[in-house]
């Protein structure tokens, strides 16, 4: 399909010919990567990403990048009727990735297939299955494997396909593309356990097929934890994933037993942690799964080993392809786990940094500042440094870092950074017996509360801080709650200091069943009952496995005169703690390293040598020891990357004075730059006015190619912008179909880097 526009048509915009076109011409296979437009932003200012309403727009907000052939992700065998080995082999990575809840690279591989078999329901429905977060897409993939059926769609082809077709209750008159006519209700319990029981008969139909087995397994678990579809004996499921394994040790189905079990058993969730990383150890997600199930059960140490591992096939993707670190599927949940699991078993230094490294990460922009994602990780940072220093006792230092550190100033445009501040800094005060101190705190968050679309957890924050402010006041109150993320132990000695000793208890259980075994929830746990009399209950929590791990802990943290007035009820020496015993060697692979490095850094930029206007050979080296704004854009004739420069012109200056130059990057060739910008002699006024600054021909796009401002599935060059330290790292970028806007926000956001970046490798004093 070629699509290319010499005019405008009135009454008509580009996206309702696209659209008119799309809905009528769908079966050719280009017709999903070729629009012929020298600029496809134009759509995407009208494109609704989460319900596309043809598969060729769907595709446009990525992925962009062509699948690579990965080892690693398990064993999987998933025949279809394709003629195309490549397709099948593209197929079958696919569901691998799936089971390792790795949807957007399985996205990757359906798409790789689908150009090799641009016709195959089977590929629709893998796209489908890898877009269930965002049933809009989903849908859209859906009905499109149900309107592909043929003739040479097999019949059990045909019984996967009705899966789908049965849950989102698709019409099969429908034709392929076209939105459908009336909003369809919420889907409810009964259309969830209506896909349960099609999946059993498919599995029921054929006892040797094991994807139908794993399928049904990997639903089963995650309608328990998505949508909270219970189940009536995880028994009877975890037989299931006994049969897959003997059928398939090495399907990367394994997983599912770890959550089978997280809550209802977590020592069998442990059990079966160790299959996991086994059957797919190329995938982050199979350690942070492995990580989750020693973690349930106590083994927190073991947990963090495994949580570094998954950082480090997290930082050679960002290595590799040039990523921003939010924009890594998974490297957020990492990091939250490593950094809880590091505070909780006293490890706090540790926790320090990797506090410090999220708090080093560049940041997603829009207009305002930074964008909601990237808030996320910010306020991950934050949390846990003040985590730390409340573990450590230090709460004015909680007050200090987001009244003086520059890394924790909230952002004016994020409610929810505004909203943290507060939150901390009252719980803070709360903790220092300054509960009046904390007033003003509360009435920001009450303020930030009651506008419109507040994110939940501010809700969560303001009752919490309310809680606590009232309980620091010596008041009587008659429930428990738990403030987010605040340690324990300030909260269960506000009870004891109530002459509560049921709610500290109950503070001090609780915490320990949500952190088992860890450092801080044992010792509160010990502590609180020693003083309430209940000496077997803190001896029984003070085991050999407690006494090991204070050792573990950070030499500050190894001292506990509270437990010693125990260890002397016990009989026990002294020096009560006892040398820890070494860790499973056997749960890490051979070489760490391989998978990638062990901490993040910027990654390094390509280099380039491209020629100017009149000729002359420019290349990236001739900009080393000064900061470099790199732009990619699609010819001195695209109006949208017009209206980009134009953008930055303004504002250019500023990056100057902050010693940043700028370079840009065209697919235009040296004579169209010529005859734009004039040739070997002084450049036109016209173009030094529109590009005051260095403009690079790249006609071959190999640059574009190298720093992944190139649509592999479209064929077809993007928009690209690039922050590039001084010593050649890539500190920023944002690239896509849609040229970066935000000048003024990218230039804070790169003082801020740039400064990190002279001063990285000095950690939090």
């Amino acid at each position: 399909m070629s699509l290319r526009f010499h005019g405008t048509i009135p009454g008509t915009t580009l996206l309702s010919i696209l659209l008119l076109f799309g809905a009528r011409h769908t079966l050719d296979a280009t017709g999903y990567r070729n629009f012929s437009l020298p600029c496809l932003a134009p759509l995407l200012e009208e494109l609704d990403t989460e319900k596309p309403a043809t598969v060729a727009l769907s595709f446009l907000h990525g992925p962009w990048r062509t699948p690579t052939a990965r080892e690693g992700l398990g064993a999987v065998s998933f025949p279809i009727t394709t003629t195309s080995q490549q397709a099948q082999r593209w197929f079958n990575q696919g569901i691998a990735l799936l089971h390792n809840q790795a949807n957007t690279e399985a996205e990757r591989s359906f798409r790789q297939a689908l150009l090799l078999d641009p016709l195959h329901p089977m590929i629709f429905w893998g796209l489908a299955m890898a877009n269930e977060q965002r049933p809009g897409r989903a849908e859209l993939f859906a009905r499109n494997a149900v309107q592909r059926i043929s003739n040479s769609t097999s019949g059990r082809e045909k019984k996967w396909i009705k899966v789908l077709s049965d849950f989102y209750n698709l019409r099969a008159s429908a034709r392929p593309n076209s939105p459908r006519s009336t909003p369809k209700p919420d889907r409810g319990e009964q259309a969830y356990r209506l896909r349960i029981r099609n999946l059993e008969n498919l599995a029921l139909s054929d006892p040797s097929d094991v994807e139908a087995k794993a399928l049904l397994l990997r639903q089963l678990v995650l309608d328990l934890h998505r949508s909270g579809i219970k189940l009536t004996s995880h028994l009877s499921v975890d037989h299931l994933a006994a049969d897959i394994h003997r059928l398939a040790p090495l399907h990367p189905a394994s997983h599912y037993r770890i959550f089978l079990w997280l809550t209802e058993n977590p020592e069998q969730a442990r059990f079966h942690s160790p299959a996991s990383t086994s059957a797919a150890p190329g995938i982050s997600s199979s350690w942070r799964f492995a990580a989750e199930g020693w973690r349930a059960s106590g083994a927190q140490h073991e947990s963090i080993h495994l949580l570094e591992v998954a950082l480090r096939t997290h930082h050679q993707e960002i290595q590799s392809h040039l990523r921003m670190p939010g924009e890594v599927a998974g490297l957020t949940a990492s990091y939250t786990a490593l950094g809880e699991n590091l505070i909780a078993m006293g490890r706090l230094d540790e926790a320090r940094r990797i506090a410090d490294t999220i708090l080093r990460f560049p940041r997603t922009l829009s207009a305002a500042g930074p964008s909601e994602e990237a808030s996320t990780l910010t306020l991950l940072g934050r949390r846990l440094l003040s985590r730390v220093e409340i573990h450590a006792g230090k709460m004015q230092r909680v007050i200090d870092l987001f009244t003086e550190d520059s890394r924790f100033q909230p952002a004016s445009s994020s409610p929810r950074e505004i909203a943290q501040a507060a939150y901390w800094s009252g719980m803070a005060l709360c903790a220092l017996n300054r509960p009046n101190d904390a007033e003003s705190h509360a009435q920001t968050l009450e303020a930030l509360s009651n506008k419109d679309r507040t994110p939940e957890i501010i809700g969560k924050w303001v009752r919490g801080l309310r809680y606590f402010q009232e309980l620091s006041r010596g008041k009587n109150l008659s429930e428990c709650l738990f403030p987010p993320y605040f340690p324990a132990k300030p909260h269960a000695e506000a009870w004891q200091k109530n002459a509560n000793p049921e709610m500290a208890l109950k503070v001090a259980r609780d915490t320990l069943q949500q952190n088992p075994r860890g450092l801080f929830s044992t010792a509160l746990y010990c502590k609180t009952n020693f003083q309430n009399g209940n000496l077997v209950a803190a001896s029984q929590a003070f085991d050999r496995t407690f006494r090991q791990n204070v050792l573990r802990a950070d030499k500050s943290m190894q001292t506990f005169p509270d437990l010693d007035r125990l260890a002397t009820a016990l009989s026990l020496p002294g020096k009560w703690s006892l040398p820890p015993e070494k860790l499973s060697p056997e749960l890490l692979p051979e070489n760490p390293a391989i998978l990638g490095p062990a901490t993040w850094t910027p990654p390094a930029a390509p280099g380039w040598t491209l020629k100017d206007r009149a000729g002359r050979s420019v290349s990236l080296l001739n900009y080393s020891g000064k900061p470099l704004l790199l732009n990619f854009f699609l010819g001195v004739n695209c109006p949208f990357c017009l209206t980009q420069i134009e953008n930055f012109r303004t504002v250019l200056p500023d990056f100057r004075k902050a010693g940043i130059e700028m370079v840009s990057i065209s697919i235009d060739d040296v004579e169209a730059l010529s005859q734009r910008m004039g040739g070997p002699g002084q450049k036109k006024p016209e173009a030094q006015k529109t590009f005051p600054f260095k403009v690079l021909a790249d006609p071959q796009f190999s640059a574009f190619k190298n720093y992944g401002v190139f649509d592999q599935f479209e064929n077809g060059p993007m928009h690209g912008t690039f922050l590039i330290s001084s010593k050649g790292h890539v500190l920023w970028s944002d690239l896509g179909h849609q040229p970066f806007r935000h000048p003024q926000a990218l230039l804070e956001e790169a003082k801020r880097l740039i400064a990190l970046e002279e001063n990285r490798g000095q950690l939090l004093k």
